[in-house]
């Protein structure tokens, strides 16, 4: 049903295009007019697809429409500045209907894409040394999963049972498993995929987990029967070499700073869930050898993982002295189901002795 609303949505946002294109057909515009109106509506687009990202949450109700017309009005620009070089270099002026027709092409492949992007999830392998590891270890970590909202649960149900085809030693559940969208019956549907794992499977909370269309009793207790340990700003000794501290998400007002959180195995290596990438610095002064974050999904919407990294650490790996951290893709998104920037993924990660 939600792909079918989205669709309905874009056709809209494509309704109201292509009559705005057809009340102004006749207005005879300068060349720097034209490009000037490429660009503003090519910045139009890059706004309606951050402000359901990031944008206040009053807009929530109009959130789908918003990322319909950023596909709308992002390949509406790509069709006017392709019609502007035709234009140009052609032997006869394009009309608007010409440029009516590739900006409905282009929105359909982009749409199809996007929507299609969404619902396949593809491991990423990462590999990492320590002088402090004494024995090898595959560990799987996987965030922004958020059951039900973006991806049909039989994708996410398939990228957990890979996971376990993976038969890592551990796995790691990053945040934002659900969200406000999530219903009761796909949260649980989704979540009892994990019981029959055979190595232990840990959960640290992201800025969504605590909503959803149930109670957080209900969620901690699917999580509890699905033998699915709870981390929360602790330490967890899961080896004698290798330790785990799961941190509260960064919302929760009654987070504690890193420095009030003694780690009772200083001489392990220390790897540090934590679902947004925000503090790294602060946590590599703790001693932290390893962080795997999440929350950005990428980006999600093409371009905005680009101006998102400009200012913050988005996605892929960055290093502080000895420490690393690895921000994810996601397995999936948030509140519709399109994805135009990068792949859903899930990590699977080699931890070695350096020697």
């Amino acid at each position: 049903m939600i792909f079918i609303k989205f669709i309905l949505w874009f056709l809209l946002s494509e309704a109201i295009i292509i009559s705005i294109r057809f009340l102004l057909r006749n207005k005879e515009l300068k060349l720097g007019a034209h490009i000037g109106i490429t660009i503003g509506e090519f910045l139009l687009a890059i706004f309606m697809a951050f402000m359901p990202m990031a944008g206040p949450m009053a807009l929530r109700a109009i959130h789908p429409f918003m990322m319909a017309m950023y596909v709308a009005l992002m390949m509406d620009s790509v069709a006017k500045a392709i019609t502007l070089i035709a234009n140009k270099y052609g032997k006869k002026q394009r009309s608007w209907l010409f440029l009516t027709a590739i900006s409905c092409v282009l929105g359909i492949i982009f749409l199809t894409y996007g929507m299609v992007n969404m619902q396949i999830v593809s491991p990423k392998y990462n590999s990492y040394s320590s002088e402090k590891l004494h024995n090898e270890y595959k560990i799987a970590f996987v965030c922004d999963i958020h059951i039900g909202s973006a991806q049909q649960v039989s994708t996410t149900i398939k990228t957990i049972n890979k996971i376990k085809e993976e038969n890592p030693d551990f796995t790691f559940l990053g945040g934002d498993i659900v969200d406000e969208y999530t219903k009761k019956e796909d949260m649980q549907e989704a979540l009892a995929a994990f019981k029959d794992f055979s190595t232990p499977v840990y959960f640290i909370y992201g800025n969504h987990d605590p909503y959803g269309k149930f109670t957080q009793e209900d969620f901690v207790n699917t999580l509890q029967e699905n033998n699915i340990i709870i981390v929360r700003d602790e330490y967890v000794a899961l080896a004698d070499d290798l330790t785990l501290l799961g941190r509260e998400d960064a919302s929760i007002e009654d987070r504690k700073p890193i420095e009030d959180l003694v780690n009772p195995y200083p001489n392990t290596y220390v790897l540090m869930v934590d679902h947004q990438p925000t503090t790294f610095e602060d946590n590599c002064k703790a001693g932290i050898d390893l962080q795997l974050s999440g929350h950005i999904h990428a980006g999600q919407l093409f371009p905005l993982l680009e101006f998102y990294s400009i200012i913050a650490q988005t996605y892929g790996e960055y290093h502080n002295g000895n420490a690393t951290l690895y921000v994810s893709a996601g397995a999936s998104g948030w509140r519709t189901p399109l994805r135009t920037s990068r792949k859903c993924r899930y990590e699977i990660i080699s931890l070695t002795p350096a020697n």
